[in-house]
């Protein structure tokens, strides 16, 4: 069974044209138990693809990235949802490229992180191209958690990869969402504050 992988897109700046293209774009969703399937974002009356087109694997793998996509909750400012294995970058992307369009100074922020964890992520997009980002795996993470929880570490065995204790285990995975969550949203804010000062000296 796939490992499911949860992530969030935000359009942190985006004009009213834009909003408009992305509320087409989300008409064409069709809700099924609650959830939408990410690839019917690209069917619609006059498009080269048919709903069945959008299930196949081949075809959500080559246009979304995962090999299969869900999105559970949109809004005018976003979406969010779950897929396999990877995040669907290739078709946050081709979302991108749809709104910029309309809106050359979109802000889209994307935060992601598999279910184990074993990898996360976030980044930031200035229009089509990535402004800042960065994706870690799960020694990544335990460097992290160690640097802000030293006591931890103490209670790891680097050789043997166990604790020392059920009780030091449990305490990681109490913190370590908020680790995870913490470096996603710096990252991004930061990036957003850097937008938007640029944004400001170049007026």
């Amino acid at each position: 069974m796939a490992n499911h992988v949860t992530y969030s897109v935000r359009f942190e700046q985006m004009n009213s044209a834009a909003k408009t293209k992305w509320k087409e774009l989300t008409s064409r969703l069709v809700e099924q138990e609650h959830e939408y399937w990410f690839g019917d974002l690209w069917v619609h009356e006059d498009g080269a693809v048919s709903s069945d087109d959008v299930r196949q694997y081949d075809w959500t793998c080559e246009n979304v990235g995962p090999k299969w996509c869900y999105i559970q909750d949109f809004d005018e400012d976003g979406f969010s949802g779950y897929s396999a294995w990877s995040a669907p970058e290739t078709g946050l992307q081709w979302i991108i490229d749809q709104l910029i369009v309309h809106d050359p100074n979109l802000v889209t922020s994307f935060y992601y992180d598999d279910e184990m964890p074993n990898f996360y992520g976030a980044y930031v997009w200035q229009g089509n191209e990535c402004y800042d980002g960065f994706e870690d795996d799960h020694d990544d993470l335990m460097n992290r958690v160690f640097e802000e929880y030293p006591d931890l570490k103490e209670k790891w065995n680097a050789d043997t990869e166990e604790w020392t204790d059920d009780e030091a285990e449990d305490e990681f995975r109490e913190v370590m969402y908020d680790v995870i969550h913490d470096t996603q949203a710096n990252i991004v804010n930061e990036s957003i504050e850097m937008i938007k000062e640029e944004e400001e000296n170049n007026e």
